[in-house]
């Protein structure tokens, strides 16, 4: 795949089908989770099934289902991506004591707490003002 660059749209099936890997993903599964148009899911799947990142294939106890599973070439892929990141990760957090890592993930933690309590509390007034 050197050279070959995924879309967005490949990047989000991939991770929604890794997120999925125990169970059996379906078209209509994709775009249920991306809120994507059954046409556009379609051609992305078209489009990722010739570029060898997924394959469909038939289940047994329904002939007009096909599901999808992720290609070995992806699952490489996705592990030498994983190692880059974890390979940033380390570097990124060079030169701090394992109490400051911790204390500065309690602080990411409350900012993103901070951020989905404003979020629901906008949801909500929107909610009662369009009521």
């Amino acid at each position: 795949m050197p050279g070959e660059k995924l879309s967005r749209m490949d990047s989000w099936i991939i991770h929604y089908m890794l997120d999925h890997q125990q169970e059996d993903v379906f078209q209509k599964d994709v775009e249920k989770a991306l809120a994507m148009t059954r046409s556009n899911v379609s051609k992305a799947v078209d489009q990722m099934v010739s570029k060898g990142l997924i394959m469909r294939s038939p289940v047994d106890y329904d002939a007009r289902l096909k599901k999808l599973t992720l290609t070995p070439k992806v699952l490489e892929i996705h592990r030498q991506i994983e190692g880059e990141i974890a390979e940033f990760e380390k570097l990124l957090v060079e030169g701090f004591t394992t109490r400051e890592l911790e204390q500065f993930k309690d602080y990411l933690e409350r900012i993103a707490h901070n951020i989905n309590d404003n979020t629901k509390r906008q949801q909500d007034e929107r909610k009662r003002r369009d009521f």
